[in-house]
């Protein structure tokens, strides 16, 4: 490069001039410093450009595909709306991956109760075949089934169902609770095991249903009446854990009517008459509340002796159950003002 004249251009301009140089190309020995040529702003250096990389061929994506058969206990899997699901280790992946095994009759609410299936099933163990597709050594596709819950379908889940209503009347409360009359939803909860009753019943009258069916009670006709004329677009039918029992309520001309009727014990009918007004049934069955409880813990002959609400009792006649009925009937329609 012909610096002399580089330097008489610079020094001849009135306006700066702009000279752009590659470095590559000049020896910077032969220059002023770049700090005063950048001051006077007259020539502007040009980087040497990068050489760009050479691009690597793409490598296609490495799948493995893992087929593996193992056995899981039911109770922990974990019951959801159209499946089961587990977690579980295996050796080609450092952390556990979930398995879902599908069938469409399995709803959430079954979890609570999946010791009911292991019952039904008659089994503690699953068998799973389950595929795992591995990319890049991340799962990217899960495949299981299990011929166990493959045989879980509407007709065993009735059968749980039964299983379930029918211990329901053996079991103990998990907490003491003073309080005697329960609302489906509330009866459920006193177990604390998470079940909620819409998993099988819509109403409180589904449920009663199949408390008639599996119960071999004497009363049977008494309540399937009881049930016929219970006012449910008022008051939800009411439960009671001891005795099981049940509180209904008939709605009379003059007067309501709350009756209590037991499912498989020899008791009397006990009959309340109270105002038809909404607010004395809410305080009526605050009463009969309490009073149930002074019964399960003194007995009934000492609420009979001390009670100031006036009430009534039928007796049952189990000698003749086709009249016995009949007389109870004719009796309690007597007084269903």
């Amino acid at each position: 490069i012909d610096t002399y004249r580089l330097y008489r251009i610079i020094d001849s301009e009135k306006e700066p001039t702009v000279i752009n140089l590659d470095l590559e190309e000049i020896d910077e020995e032969d220059l002023p410093s770049r700090e005063e040529l950048n001051e006077q702003k007259r020539i502007h250096f040009i980087k040497p450009k990068a050489e760009e990389p050479e691009e690597k061929p793409k490598r296609p994506p490495v799948v493995k595909v893992h087929k593996e058969f193992f056995s899981f206990p039911l109770h922990r899997l974990r019951f959801k709306l159209g499946a089961v699901s587990l977690w579980k280790t295996f050796t080609f992946h450092p952390y556990p991956i979930e398995i879902e095994i599908p069938n469409y009759d399995l709803r959430e609410e079954f979890d609570a109760i999946k010791n009911y299936f292991s019952k039904v099933l008659n089994i503690t163990r699953i068998h799973v075949k389950a595929v795992i597709t591995m990319t890049d050594d991340e799962v990217t596709k899960v495949e299981a089934r299990s011929d166990e819950i493959a045989r879980i379908n509407k007709e065993l889940i009735e059968n749980v169902k039964f299983e379930f209503v029918a211990d329901t009347k053996k079991r103990r409360l998990k907490v003491d609770i003073d309080k005697s009359l329960f609302t489906m939803d509330e009866y459920f909860d006193t177990f604390g095991d998470g079940f909620k009753p819409d998993g099988f019943y819509e109403d409180e009258r589904e449920l009663f249903e199949d408390l008639l069916q599996i119960t071999d009670t004497k009363h049977y006709k008494n309540l399937r009446y009881l049930s016929s004329i219970h006012a449910h677009h008022i008051m939800k039918l009411r439960f009671v854990h001891k005795p099981f029992s049940f509180i209904f309520l008939v709605e009379g001309k003059r007067q309501y009517h709350i009756i209590w009727e037991t499912l498989d014990t020899e008791e009397a009918t006990y009959i309340w008459h109270i105002e038809k007004d909404i607010k004395v049934l809410k305080r009526t069955l605050n009463k009969i509340d309490q009073i149930l409880n002074i019964i399960k813990v003194q007995g009934k002959t000492a609420y009979i002796n001390s009670a100031e609400e006036p009430f009534r009792r039928i007796y049952h006649d189990y000698s003749d159950v086709k009249d016995g009925f009949l007389l109870w009937k004719n009796e309690l329609e007597g007084c269903l003002v």
